[in-house]
């Protein structure tokens, strides 16, 4: 009886081993029929060209979308909007004024109005409703640009009311320093820069940056942009009533360099001189000035113009001097 089951154990065994065998074959889980099908390739030799089918054509990449806003005006947007966020956090944590709409969607033509509304409400919050700082700009209907120039420019003053002037937080973007100062020294130096190859020497970092930077605009303006520049800076009375610069001292010596190296005559006391730019060396003193038949170098503090004045003056460097004294107060240089 024994021999008998163990023979028909035996039996078992033998016909269950290939069920066993196919079902380690067979995989633990049931393929997704969705799922790629991955065709395994043997290696190539060197220099061959690999099969059409062993090709991977990466997808397409997708375009960035397109914006309506004109570019610098979107760019000014979009910083200022990075701004304001800073700004609201700093501020206010995780709460927002009623009314915020944190949008900035540059495929949304309506993103000028919609951060010039924000940073409204949150000047609202942070001062009071009716309360603004001292020359803010507000809602203007303009252009996109204007009106993204008007938000950083008051997004400027909210900063400086709520930090210490001129301290930003951390990841402040800022933007161009003109554009904090008011709409009429924004203008004259963007017009100066465009058409005259004007360029703006002034300190950024300068408490008084819109004074000093207004003064040099208009200064340079007057000097080589006004009709009859030349021609006005010889009539005396005509040039004092219109406040003009002149020889206060009876050392007023002119020179045909900015080196103090060759001089050619004393500019006599009372003449009306036309500033045209400085030198920017450290403690040097001279400045280009212009005359009834001279160009020449001279001492600034020779002359009425204000150490402010003089501050402002473009550099030098900037300019292309070409000196020259015929008037009859000057002496022939060897």
């Amino acid at each position: 009886m024994r021999r008998a089951i163990f023979v028909m154990s035996i039996i078992g065994l033998v016909l269950a081993l290939p069920l066993v065998l196919a079902a380690q074959d067979t995989p633990a889980s049931t393929p997704d029929p969705n799922a790629p099908v991955v065709q395994a390739t043997a290696p190539l030799p060197s220099g061959d060209v690999p099969p059409v089918d062993a090709v991977v054509t990466p997808e397409p990449t997708a375009a960035a979308p397109a914006s309506p806003i004109e570019p610098n005006a979107l760019a000014l947007l979009t910083d200022a909007r990075t701004d304001l966020d800073i700004l609201v956090i700093q501020n206010m944590g995780a709460d927002r004024p009623v009314g915020w709409t944190g949008n900035g969607d540059i495929t949304n033509i309506q993103l000028p109005i919609l951060i010039r509304l924000d940073l409204e409400l949150l000047a609202g919050q942070l001062l009071g409703p009716d309360q603004r700082p001292a020359g803010w700009f507000g809602a203007v209907p303009s252009t996109a640009f204007a009106i993204a120039r008007d938000i950083r420019h008051d997004l400027e003053l909210l900063a400086d009311q709520v930090n210490p002037p001129s301290v930003r937080p951390p990841g402040w973007k800022g933007s161009d320093p003109v554009i904090r100062c008011d709409r009429s020294v924004q203008t004259l130096i963007f017009v100066l820069e465009r058409t005259a190859s004007y360029k703006l020497s002034v300190d950024p970092l300068s408490a008084d940056f819109c004074r000093l930077a207004e003064l040099q605009a208009t200064s340079y303006a007057e000097a080589n942009l006004l009709p009859n520049a030349r021609a006005a800076a010889g009539s005396n009375s005509q040039a004092a009533t219109n406040g003009a610069v002149q020889i206060t001292s009876p050392y007023a010596v002119a020179f045909l360099d900015r080196f103090g190296r060759r001089p050619t005559g004393s500019i006599p006391v009372g003449e009306v001189i036309v500033p045209v730019a400085r030198s920017y060396t450290q403690f040097s003193k001279m400045m280009l000035v212009r005359g009834n038949g001279y160009e020449v170098f001279i001492d600034f503090s020779a002359s009425s113009i204000s150490v402010n004045q003089y501050a402002a003056l473009p550099d030098i460097n900037s300019s292309s001097p070409q000196t020259t004294c015929t008037t009859n107060w000057c002496k022939s240089v060897p």
